[in-house]
C-alpha cells in the first residue's frame, strides 16, 4: 500500500507543521461565547476529528485488504463529510446561531425521542405498554422542553437529511464558478450504492474484492475530506481571530499540494485565501 503510506507521510509533516501553532485552537474554542455564532461554529468544527477518525480506519482497514469494512467505511465518510460542508456553508451564510441550534438542540432531542420510541417498541415485544408516550415522558423527564413538539423537532432536523443536504449544497453552488459540485456529482450515486453494505444487502457480495481503480477513488476522497474539513475549521476561526491564519495557510498548502498531484481528488477547485 504505497500510496497510503506516502499520504500517511504527508499527513504527520502536516501535524508537526501545525504543532507549534496548536495552542491557537483550544485558545479560540475557549472564547466561543463571545462570537454571535457559538453552537454553529463548534457543530461545524466537530466533524474535522470525525472525519480525520473514519479516514484512519479506511486507511487501517485498507492496509489489511479488508474492503467489506472500508466499503462501510467510506459510505460513513461521505455522509460525515456533506454533513460538515453543510454545516459551513450554513454557519457562513447565516446572520444568527440557528443552524447549530438546530443541529445541536433539536438534533439532540430527536435522537433521545428515537430512542425512547425504541425502548417503547422493544417493550411492546415481550408484552409491555407504556403508560404514556414517549415524547410525553420526555417532557416530564425535562429531557426535552415541554415547548417543543414532535412537528417542531422534526421540522428543524430534516434539513440534515442526506438527500435535503446534497440539494442545498448543489443549489448554494451554482452560483459559484469554482466549488465542489463535481463531488457531488460523482460521490451522491456512491453513497446510494453502499447501503447495501451497511444493511447486508445483495450486492454486499461484492465488497470483497476491489479493483485497484475502486480502492484509490476510496483513498484520495478520504484524504481530501478530511484535509478539506480541517481547512474549512480553521478558516471559519479565522473570521474571528486573526492569529489563526497561520493555520489557514499551512492546511491550505497541504491542500493545495494534495490536489494538485492527485487530480481526480481535485474537487473543489477553491483557491480562496483567508484574506478573501
Amino acid at each position: 500500500m504505497d500510496k497510503i503510506s506516502e499520504i500517511e507521510d504527508m499527513l504527520e509533516n502536516l501535524a508537526e507543521d501545525i504543532e507549534p501553532h496548536l495552542p491557537l485552537i483550544p485558545k479560540f474554542l475557549s472564547s466561543l461565547d463571545s462570537t454571535d455564532k457559538p453552537l454553529s461554529i463548534f457543530s461545524m468544527t466537530s466533524f474535522f476529528p470525525k472525519v480525520e477518525s473514519i479516514r484512519a480506519g479506511i486507511f487501517e482497514v485498507a492496509k489489511i485488504e479488508e474492503y467489506y469494512s472500508v466499503s462501510i467505511l467510506y459510505r460513513s465518510l461521505i455522509e460525515h463529510f456533506i454533513k460538515a460542508q453543510y454545516m459551513w456553508m450554513k454557519t457562513n451564510s447565516n446572520s444568527d446561531d440557528s443552524v447549530g441550534i438546530d443541529y445541536w438542540l433539536f438534533g439532540q432531542d430527536k435522537e433521545n425521542i428515537d430512542y425512547a420510541k425504541a425502548l417503547e417498541h422493544g417493550y411492546s415485544l415481550i408484552g409491555m405498554s407504556p403508560k404514556i408516550p414517549s415524547l410525553q415522558a420526555l417532557h416530564e423527564m425535562g429531557i426535552v422542553s415541554k415547548d417543543k413538539s414532535a412537528n417542531k423537532i422534526r421540522k428543524k432536523t430534516e434539513q440534515f437529511n442526506y438527500k435535503n443536504m446534497v440539494h442545498y449544497l448543489a443549489d448554494s453552488l451554482k452560483t459559484k464558478e469554482s466549488g465542489a459540485a463535481p463531488i457531488l456529482s460523482s460521490i451522491f450515486p456512491r453513497y446510494s450504492q453502499l447501503s447495501s453494505f451497511v444493511h447486508g444487502g445483495p450486492d454486499s457480495v461484492n465488497a470483497y474484492e476491489k479493483s485497484p481503480e475502486e480502492l484509490q477513488e476510496i483513498i484520495e476522497m478520504a484524504t481530501f475530506a478530511s484535509l478539506y474539513t480541517r481547512w474549512c475549521a480553521f478558516i471559519l476561526f479565522y473570521q474571528y481571530d486573526k492569529s489563526v491564519e497561520p493555520l489557514c495557510q499551512i492546511a491550505q498548502g497541504y491542500l493545495h499540494k494534495y490536489t494538485g498531484h492527485n487530480k481526480s481528488s481535485n474537487l473543489t477547485g477553491e483557491k480562496d485565501s483567508p484574506s478573501s
